[in-house]
């Protein structure tokens, strides 16, 4: 999504003091997966970027920090 693209007909999601905007269809589809969680993630020796997540956290069982 491009930074001056309308959100209007979008759901907001706020994870972890990230806000993020999702197609409403999309939402309501992965709605029932699992909760939406958006991290940010740092690496000391790799990438560092974002990473969205529907259902279970698998972060805590190692191999990232968020």
């Amino acid at each position: 999504m491009a930074l001056d693209e309308s959100t209007d007909d979008m759901d907001k999601l706020e994870s972890n003091g990230i806000t993020a905007y999702i197609d409403r269809r999309l939402n309501q589809f992965l709605a029932d997966v699992g909760d939406i969680s958006i991290d940010y993630i740092s690496s000391d020796d790799g990438p560092s970027g974002y990473r969205v997540v529907i259902g279970e956290k698998k972060c805590g069982s190692g191999g990232c920090s968020c």
